[in-house]
């Protein structure tokens, strides 16, 4: 809808030019005939017939104002020279002169003011187009937003989630090889990646095995040749090629299925993938996927709560945190508690730790010396704080001392990434 600004009015030249002599011959006539003895007022502490082309230059600026005013001063001068007045009144040429300048200075202040509300004006309406077109653009990015949004519906990118949902459908597999293992695996990719053309390759030496193990959509024969493979054997790792028009590789990316030892068990090769999904953060929850999918097909233990002759296992575990917490600044936090006492109170909280577990969390326990090692993946600082707050309101309720009176302390807690010496002797349990 187009904007309308309220302007002046526009008036006829003629009605201007009728509206000067009317004000100017007023201002020449009614002094004459309501103040004959005075009519240029000279006596008088106000020129009184000076207002008419005062109005008339408020009105119409300087030029028609300093008409107006000359108008009358001739008028004036030529009634003083003439027999019409009854009293004959001198022509104060001083004051003359000062009426003609505060009427010329009256007229360019009218000039300055319209051409400065005309500029204001066109700046206005000039903002107001800008602003209707960048409306129109908003509704349009929004409404595309919104068909986005409700492709994504019911499709979450929670690494959590994603990470749990990998932990059960590997859990259930009673055979843990990759044949076997394939659909779900893919399936799990093409849920969270939004892949469109993906397969399923089997790796031996870091040599693709054909055929694909699983698939989805019409693939094309892999070309083990290709830059982007050749990438992901050499670094190791998840890598995409962003531009999708780009003609150096057929694929958008190529995710390797390797464990914390850099051992790749099996290649994702992505021919299509969905335009909104090729982001950060989507190839950053794809790779900590892989990345545990390739340590669960190397070790068969799932128990999220190992003991001491499990602690292999878990120091696997902490290394893949530290990795992922170095490579893509994901957070997770190690802690060790320990029971200087060893008391009923004690055992019953190791058991209320171990019950109360959340979902990633995985525990290390030693029963005889009572010791914990817990690590919280995907935890930041203000978790860490939330949990050992948990435990000592836990405590409280129970045995109505905190952990300290308990003689139950958090000998270590620290933060990922921490360097291999540093977890060698935090799993190190005496």
């Amino acid at each position: 809808m187009k904007t309308h600004f309220f302007r002046p009015r526009e008036v006829p030249e003629l009605q201007i030019w009728a509206e000067v002599i009317v004000f100017t011959a007023l201002a020449l006539v009614l002094p004459v005939l309501f103040n004959a003895e005075d009519p240029f007022w000279t006596e008088s502490g106000f020129s009184w017939p000076v207002l008419g082309p005062l109005l008339v230059a408020l009105r119409y600026g300087f030029s028609k104002g300093f008409i107006s005013i000359l108008s009358l001063l001739v008028g004036q001068l030529l009634l003083s020279q003439s027999n019409l007045l009854a009293i004959q009144n001198e022509f104060n040429i001083n004051a003359m002169i000062g009426y003609l300048i505060v009427i010329m200075i009256a007229g360019e202040f009218r000039d300055v003011w319209e051409r400065t509300n005309q500029q204001q004006s066109i700046e206005l309406e000039y903002v107001t187009n800008r602003l209707e077109t960048f409306t129109r653009q908003y509704h349009l990015i929004n409404s595309s937003h919104d068909r986005i949004e409700q492709m994504l519906a019911g499709h979450t990118l929670s690494l959590r989630e994603s990470l749990q949902a990998v932990r059960a459908a590997i859990g259930q597999l009673k055979e843990r090889r990759l044949d076997s293992a394939a659909s779900s695996i893919l399936n799990l990719f093409v849920e969270y990646g939004s892949f469109e053309k993906a397969a399923l390759y089997r790796v031996e030496n870091n040599i693709l095995i054909e055929p694909p193990l699983a698939s989805v959509g019409n693939m094309k024969t892999p070309n083990i040749n290709d830059p982007l493979v050749q990438a992901m054997f050499e670094e190791n790792e998840l890598v995409s090629v962003k531009d999708v028009k780009s003609n150096i590789s057929q694929y958008h990316i190529a995710i390797p299925l390797i464990d914390v030892n850099n051992t790749i068990y099996g290649v994702i090769l992505v021919e299509n993938i969905q335009f909104f999904a090729l982001k950060n953060t989507t190839l950053t929850l794809l790779a900590v996927m892989a990345g545990n999918i390739g340590d669960l097909l190397r070790h068969e233990i799932t128990n999220p709560v190992m003991t001491r002759e499990e602690a292999p296992y878990f120091a696997r575990q902490v290394k893949r945190a530290n990795k992922e917490a170095h490579r893509y600044n994901i957070p997770s936090q190690l802690l060790k508690l320990k029971a200087l006492n060893i008391t009923d109170e004690s055992r019953q909280l190791m058991e209320y730790l171990s019950e109360a577990r959340r979902g990633l969390d995985i525990y290390l326990y030693d029963s005889e010396k009572q010791t914990l090692l817990l690590l919280m993946p995907l935890a930041n600082e203000l978790d860490k704080s939330g949990f050992i707050a948990r435990i000592n309101t836990w405590c409280i309720e129970h045995f109505g001392k905190n952990l300290e009176q308990l003689q139950i302390k958090f000998e270590e807690q620290v933060a990922l990434p921490i360097s291999s010496d540093h977890i060698s002797r935090l799993i190190k349990l005496p």
